[in-house]
């Protein structure tokens, strides 16, 4: 009996162990986001912010808009976001440049470059970050896919000096079938391949917008971000779970939306947020324990807090 109460004790005093190490792990992660408006104005900031501050884009010509940034928060992070388009059509050393000269009024000891890029522009694209890194000679780190960590012998690893894995937008958002663009941890799972293989460091990026999207004849038109559920009023029937169809031409969010148009609504649920956060720090050992979330006009969504620390 003395030797089973001794196992007893003993089996609790690891499991307790356990406990107070995983929840030291969970109270380590640290707070942050990213503000992707194209202009800033806020006071008395707290928050680390990743800031966008370029968009660069590519029609005919190489096009960039500058954020507007009224205010700007002590050491926040500037981020460039560029399209794939722009990275198949224009050389590094052109968008080098127009990066350099569109930074000279920012003082910043970190950049952040944010870039799906393919197979094809891979090589473009890799020259860019090592530009960057040379003329600049800053921090410099580089969003990536779940696809990209998963296909990495192919995809190639940027030379940067961390990334940030992007743990949204996973699934064809212009599929009238698809479940959750958003975030689906289903469609995540089957990327969960490489990890212990990939070589860059890696935060987390984790979302929490909402958003509608607009189908006419099961082709998507558009994106009404910030919906909610509660929306979708009597000009509307649900003919699915999150499929809504219109019933009556009308005015949607200051849009003309057409009778028989279907939007798909997508969120975001804490509970699937807290899965996403276990996946990946079970998934990888190579990561800082920084969460960032996308974007700082919802951050009172949640109890982030909490719900970093499992307490849902």
């Amino acid at each position: 009996m003395k030797k089973v109460l001794i196992l007893l004790s003993f089996i609790f005093l690891i499991v307790s162990i356990l406990f107070i190490i995983k929840n030291e792990k969970s109270q380590d992660l640290t707070i942050s986001f990213y503000s992707w408006e194209n202009s800033f104005n806020q006071k008395e900031i707290t928050e680390k912010l990743y800031i966008k501050v370029l968009d660069i884009a590519y029609s005919t010509k190489l096009e960039i808009i500058k954020s507007n940034l009224q205010e700007k928060p002590k050491d926040f992070i500037p981020v460039v976001y560029i399209t794939n388009e722009t990275m198949q059509n224009v050389d590094f050393s052109l968008i080098s440049n127009a990066i350099i000269q569109g930074l000279k009024n920012y003082e910043f000891k970190e950049l952040q470059i944010d870039c799906d890029w393919s197979n094809s522009t891979q090589s473009n694209y890799f020259k860019l970050l090592e530009d960057l890194k040379t003329k600049l000679n800053k921090t410099l780190s580089a969003t990536i896919r779940l696809h990209q960590i998963k296909y990495y012998t192919k995809t190639g690893v940027p030379n940067v000096d961390y990334g940030v894995l992007m743990y949204y937008n996973m699934s064809n958002i212009t599929d009238i079938n698809t479940k959750n663009s958003i975030l689906d941890n289903d469609i995540a799972k089957k990327y969960h391949y490489n990890f212990e293989n990939y070589k860059l460091k890696l935060k987390l990026a984790l979302p929490l917008y909402s958003q509608a999207i607009q189908f006419r004849e099961n082709k998507a038109l558009s994106i009404f971000e910030g919906v909610e559920k509660n929306d979708f009023d009597a000009n509307f029937i649900e003919i699915s779970p999150n499929l809504y169809k219109v019933l009556n031409s009308t005015y949607f969010k200051g849009r003309y939306i057409y009778k028989d148009d279907v939007f798909r609504f997508e969120d975001v649920k804490k509970e699937d947020l807290k899965i996403a956060l276990e996946d990946f720090m079970n998934l990888t050992k190579n990561r800082f324990d920084e969460i960032i979330f996308y974007t700082l006009k919802y951050k009172n969504k949640f109890d982030l807090e909490n719900l970093i620390k499992g307490k849902i």
